[in-house]
C-alpha cells in the first residue's frame, strides 16, 4: 500500500479496517435538526413581515397601485382615473381621440378590485363627499357614462382627495390622502387619535 508524505494511504476506494463507510444515525439527525430550525426561523419571519389586517393590507396596495399608475401616466403621457364604489375600485384611462374614458383591462396589474370582508370606501375629493355608487350599478353604466372620481395626469399631478378603508369600526380607518402636486400620504388609524 502506497502511502503520501502525510502519512495517508493514495488508494481510493478502500475503508481503514474498523472503520465503516457513510453517516451516523446521529450525525443525520443532527443535520435534521438544524435545519427544521432554520425553517421554523423563516417561517416565523414571514408570519411577521406580513400584515394580518386586511385593511392594511388593501391600503398598501392600493397606494403602490397608485403610485404605479402614476409612473404610467408620466412614462406614457397619458391621464388616468380611478372610479371608486362602496366595495372596490377600477383603473381608466382616456382616450383624447374619442374623449371617453375606458376601463384598463389589458393590464393584470390594473384589474378591477372587490374590498374583501366588509371593508368600503368613503371617499371625499377637493374637501367635499362623494357619495360612492355599489359595483354593481356601476358595471352596466354605458361608455360615455364612465367618469373618475380621481384623476391622475400625465404632469404627474393628482385630483386632491382623501379615501378611507373602513370595516363596521370606522375609528380603525387607513386614510390615503393625494395631494394636487402627486404626493400621497397613507395614514393608520393610531396616528389619527
Amino acid at each position: 500500500m502506497l502511502k503520501s508524505a502525510t502519512g495517508l494511504s493514495t488508494e481510493r476506494g478502500r475503508i481503514a479496517p474498523g472503520r465503516a463507510a457513510g453517516f451516523s444515525l446521529i450525525e443525520i439527525l443532527v443535520v435534521i435538526v438544524i435545519l427544521a430550525i432554520m425553517v421554523g426561523m423563516v417561517l416565523i419571519s414571514m408570519g411577521t413581515l406580513r400584515s394580518v389586517d386586511p385593511v392594511e393590507t388593501e391600503a398598501r396596495r392600493l397606494t403602490a397601485l397608485l403610485e404605479l399608475l402614476t409612473e404610467e401616466a408620466l412614462i406614457q403621457g397619458r391621464d388616468y382615473g380611478v372610479e371608486f364604489f362602496a366595495d372596490g375600485y377600477r383603473f381608466l384611462s382616456f382616450d383624447p381621440d374619442t374623449g371617453l374614458w375606458s376601463v384598463v383591462a389589458d393590464e393584470a396589474v390594473l384589474r378591477p378590485r372587490d374590498l374583501e370582508g366588509g371593508m368600503r370606501v368613503a371617499l371625499a375629493v377637493d374637501g367635499r363627499e362623494v357619495v360612492v355608487d355599489a359595483q354593481d350599478a356601476a358595471r352596466v353604466r354605458r361608455q360615455d357614462e364612465i367618469t373618475p372620481q380621481v384623476a391622475i395626469f400625465s404632469s404627474g399631478e393628482f385630483t386632491p382627495f382623501e379615501l378611507f378603508l373602513v370595516t363596521d369600526f370606522v375609528t380603525d380607518a387607513w386614510v390615503l390622502r393625494g395631494g394636487m402636486r402627486g404626493d400621497l400620504e397613507l395614514v393608520p388609524p393610531e396616528s389619527q387619535r
